[in-house]
């Protein structure tokens, strides 16, 4: 072959190289540039965890006893709280509640007026023979529901709970037959009634059930209002003191005291006290004390150990790193707290936190924050949740590195 044909082959096979080159090249960077990205997963960061210490609440040594929250379910602490005991002139609340259902008082109005009878101006000596509280109820004279009820929650007055049950349903026994359905329907299976006014021992309850009932007390106006009152004067009738020593002590505002020789003094109650500077509304019982001076001397030193027992606590930190997001070209993504839910809570509480961080797909921007769940006690905070930072698209030079970094495994 002549040198002129020798030398056309070579730049022919020269040529063909650099395209094949060129070609490889070319389709090396489209594989490189097209080649899908893998999502950015997740490294989920521990929320700071809320802890608060063991309660010590001081309950009284006799009898039983418990305290509660006034909403909700709660009970901080008690003793002996599911053992049927007597409880005297506390049934006086039932007493009020179950007529109240069926005759309601509107508003702050008297309610019905009511002439007393000749039967109701025999009661004050039938209970006073047998050393029952009693208040003067001459037949004739005109009272209203409220004062009724006042006299019973103030003054403890017995002739009045009879009155007052019978007005309500034309009998004692149909009081009784009301107030059994009535306790049903409450869910207080295990409150016994038998008179109108305690006086029977086979009055009965549980602790735990009279705290139900004193949150329906509490919660009733006309009978937490009548049981807040200090004195009591119901014209043609008298001037009445509260027998509850406790009341406006140690935040007491009601409820009702009842008094059996055979069993002791006790003390349904309300009360709102301040814990880390906010109100909270408690209720309780104390059943079984020596008598009503002891019951409120007790309940001082008992409240007073609850209260030391609520804690304010913070749930979640703004800019708290929760999840973070760190792509292999360098662009980074957090998901962060948004804000703070501050609560209050009682005893020894601890939190545990949940969110679901979703994958990040590069390029496409960041999806929807999901919400932070939080759970501390028997309750639950959802937090926000907000991006700082994005994953971008890679640039291109570790695009076009990544098919041989795969080859040669670095």
């Amino acid at each position: 072959m002549s040198r002129a044909g020798t030398a056309r082959r070579v730049r022919a096979t020269g040529i063909i190289a650099v395209l094949a080159l060129a070609t490889s090249t070319l389709g090396y960077g489209a594989f490189a540039l097209l080649a899908p990205l893998p999502p950015i997963t997740p490294v989920v960061l521990p929320l700071a965890q809320v802890s608060t210490p063991e309660p010590a609440v001081v309950l009284p040594t006799y009898g039983a006893s418990a305290i509660a929250a006034a909403d909700g379910e709660q009970i901080y602490a008690g003793r002996d709280l599911d053992t049927p005991r007597p409880i005297a002139s506390i049934a006086k609340v039932v007493t009020a509640l179950v007529v109240l259902a069926e005759r309601p008082i509107e508003g702050d109005g008297p309610g019905a007026s009511i002439t007393l009878s000749a039967a109701d101006s025999r009661l004050p000596a039938r209970y006073a023979a047998i050393n029952g509280t009693v208040a003067p109820a001459p037949a004739g004279a005109v009272v209203t529901q409220r004062q009724m009820i006042e006299l019973m929650m103030v003054h403890s007055a017995n002739n009045y709970a009879e009155s007052l049950a019978v007005w309500g349903f034309g009998s004692v026994d149909a009081y009784l037959a009301a107030a059994r359905r009535w306790l049903d329907g409450q869910g207080l299976a295990s409150i016994r009634i038998a008179d109108t006014t305690g006086f029977s021992p086979d009055n009965r309850a549980t602790p735990r059930d009279l705290v139900a009932l004193a949150r329906l007390a509490a919660a009733d106006p006309v009978v937490a209002a009548a049981s807040a009152r200090r004195t009591l004067t119901v014209p043609g009738i008298g001037t009445f003191e509260n027998r509850n020593l406790a009341l406006g002590t140690a935040g007491i505002t009601g409820l009702k005291t009842g008094t059996l020789r055979v069993v002791g003094s006790n003390l349904l109650f309300s009360g709102t006290v301040t814990a880390a500077d906010e109100p909270v509304d408690i209720v309780g019982v104390v059943i079984g004390a020596p008598d009503q001076a002891t019951i409120a001397r007790d309940l001082r030193r008992l409240i007073a150990s609850v209260v030391d027992d609520y804690h304010a606590v913070a749930i979640g930190e703004p800019g708290a790193v929760v999840a973070r997001y760190t792509a292999p070209w360098g662009d980074t993504a957090e998901l962060v707290v948004d804000e703070t839910i501050t609560d209050l809570v009682w005893g020894d509480v601890r939190s545990v936190a949940f969110t679901s961080a979703p994958e990040v797909l590069p390029g496409l921007g960041t999806p929807s924050a999901p919400t932070l769940i939080v759970r501390y006690g028997d309750r639950e905070a959802r937090l926000d949740l907000r991006w700082v930072g994005e994953i971008g698209e890679p640039p291109l030079a570790w695009r076009l590195a990544q098919p041989l970094a795969e080859v040669t495994g670095d």
